[in-house]
């Protein structure tokens, strides 16, 4: 999404590091891998994905980051005047996900370029770009709902809810205090907590690994 700004720290790196070292177990340089990375709403998906991207390319390995919230089907601010019409509007339903999971089996099968959208939030505007990846090997997804497909080698679930993010959340600038936007993230939470028991690794409050 145009206008997300990353900011790393050591703590997402050495975890991004102890991760490098699972994957690597896993004989990660022997094919094309496609690593989810799930969790609520500013739990660290982003940052936890381009730490991951850094560290993979400080040991030879082209990697990309795609954001989930790229593949809303309406953008930003039209979709939170819809979900303001009714809370039925928020859920998986939202989002692109079938066309992520193609984006995936293009990138296996070798392909050397995808098409995807891209959000621009402050323009609340959607268009597309094509991405390049004939060289990458590593294709890094993060998003809330993303562990809802099967479409990954590895995964990876960020155990924070969306209390424990609420600092995070306010200084992202695109979030703001409300009730409404509260029970958005309550209704959120409940679709997002199925996710954990498929993840390889789970993430804790301060980013440690806890599983395995």
């Amino acid at each position: 999404m145009i206008g997300d700004i990353i900011n790393l720290e050591k703590r997402h790196l050495e975890t991004a590091e102890n991760i490098y070292t699972i994957l690597g177990q896993n004989n990660i340089h022997t094919k094309k891998w496609a690593v989810g990375i799930c969790g609520e709403s500013g739990s660290g998906k982003s940052v936890t994905a381009f730490a991951l991207k850094k560290v993979l390319e400080e040991h030879g390995i082209r990697s990309f980051v795609i954001q989930m919230d790229d593949y809303f089907k309406l953008p930003p601010k039209t979709n939170h005047e819809n979900r303001l019409k009714s809370f039925d509007n928020i859920g998986m339903h939202e989002v692109q996900l079938e066309l992520i999971e193609e984006n995936i089996k293009d990138f296996k099968k070798g392909s050397s370029s995808i098409k995807k959208p891209l959000v621009h939030y402050q323009n609340n505007s959607v268009s597309q770009e094509i991405l390049d990846i004939d060289d990458i090997q590593v294709l890094i997804i993060e998003g809330t709902y993303i562990l809802s497909l099967d479409e990954f080698d590895f995964s990876i679930f960020i155990d924070r809810n969306y209390k424990d993010t609420y600092e995070n959340r306010m200084q992202r600038n695109r979030d703001e205090q409300s009730d409404f936007v509260e029970k958005v993230l309550d209704i959120e939470h409940h679709i997002i907590r199925q996710f954990k028991e498929k993840a390889d690794i789970v993430l804790g409050k301060d980013y440690q690994i806890v599983k395995p």
